[in-house]
């Protein structure tokens, strides 16, 4: 008889993979973006991006943006601003977007660094956060095949056998490690079980 089952399924995503695709999404981004029919102006370009985990509070990931200056009058080449950001997942979508943020600049300059946050946050999420979207819809059925490749043959446990189909999948935690960002699927399916050998599925006899 079928039974619906649920089954835990750890993803870890390396901070080299991440790296790379908010390289691709990021770099050579104006700020503020020129808009059409407007004479393109910019106070910065993002050249380069940086990611790494976070444990701070409630963030989960670092993200260092490096701004290369564009008006003379700034007088800096380069500067890099720190975003701690807190990442969450949305299901219908299969995306990871960033829920919250905190940027700082980090020059030798106190009003330098105000100034820069100042206009960095008010372009930050609708030029920056936004590109950070990222989609996992791949990785996702990637895993689901898998398992569902597994039950279809017939997963042996100790004593038994699975057999059924994976239909739905869900996130359930975000967490960074050191090798990367770490999340947790709940599997929702149905679940065929046949039992082999009883013997070893009771507890031990007492002494």
């Amino acid at each position: 008889m079928e039974k619906p089952i649920h089954l835990n399924i750890p993803i870890t995503i390396s901070y080299a993979a991440l790296e790379g695709l908010l390289k691709q999404q990021l770099v050579g981004t104006y700020i503020p973006r020129p808009e059409e029919g407007m004479v393109a102006n910019p106070y910065a370009r993002i050249s380069d991006v940086g990611v790494a985990g976070s444990a701070k509070g409630a963030y989960n990931l670092l993200l260092r943006v490096q701004l290369n200056i564009l008006r003379t009058v700034l007088k800096r080449d380069k500067v890099d601003l720190y975003a701690s950001v807190a990442l969450a997942y949305d299901n219908a979508s299969q995306q990871l977007f960033v829920q919250r943020f905190s940027m700082e600049a980090n020059t030798s300059s106190s009003f330098y660094n105000t100034a820069l946050e100042v206009l960095v946050n008010k372009v930050a999420y609708s030029q920056i956060i936004q590109k950070t979207r990222i989609d996992l819809s791949g990785i996702v059925a990637a895993e689901l095949s898998k398992v569902n490749s597994q039950l279809e043959q017939g997963l042996e446990l100790k004593g038994l056998e699975l057999k059924g189909a994976v239909e739905a999948v869900a996130v359930q935690d975000i967490v960074p490690k050191a090798a990367g960002l770490s999340l947790r699927l709940l599997a929702q399916g149905n679940l065929e079980v046949t039992i082999y050998d009883l013997a070893s599925l009771m507890p031990p006899k007492a002494d």
